[in-house]
């Protein structure tokens, strides 16, 4: 929300902030279905260590709602090295 003078009365940090929940539990047995919509879908780097959100909603519509997540782990990419190998799956909840 935007004050009438331009100031931003919320601050962007705090409309976008992901609380980190941790590595997704078993990727192989979890579909983009069985994930609650107000939790955030995300990467993690095995070698920079460098996290990222991805938006679910996209990945979802391309690949399919009842893919297996841990057939989609081999097509992560870091951002930051370009690391391919051994990238996780990260689950994180929106504000509300």
């Amino acid at each position: 929300m935007k004050h009438r003078r331009g100031i931003d009365l919320i601050g962007r940090e705090s409309r976008y902030d992901i609380l980190y929940l941790g590595p997704l539990m078993d990727p192989a047995h979890v579909t983009f279905d069985d994930i609650p919509e107000w939790h955030a879908l995300g990467g993690h780097c095995a070698k920079c260590e460098r996290t990222g959100w991805v938006n679910r909603w996209e990945v979802s519509q391309k690949w399919g709602e009842r893919t297996y997540l841990g057939t989609l782990a081999s097509r992560l990419r870091c951002l930051g090295c370009a690391n391919k190998d051994g990238n996780k799956w990260i689950l994180g909840k929106l504000p509300r």
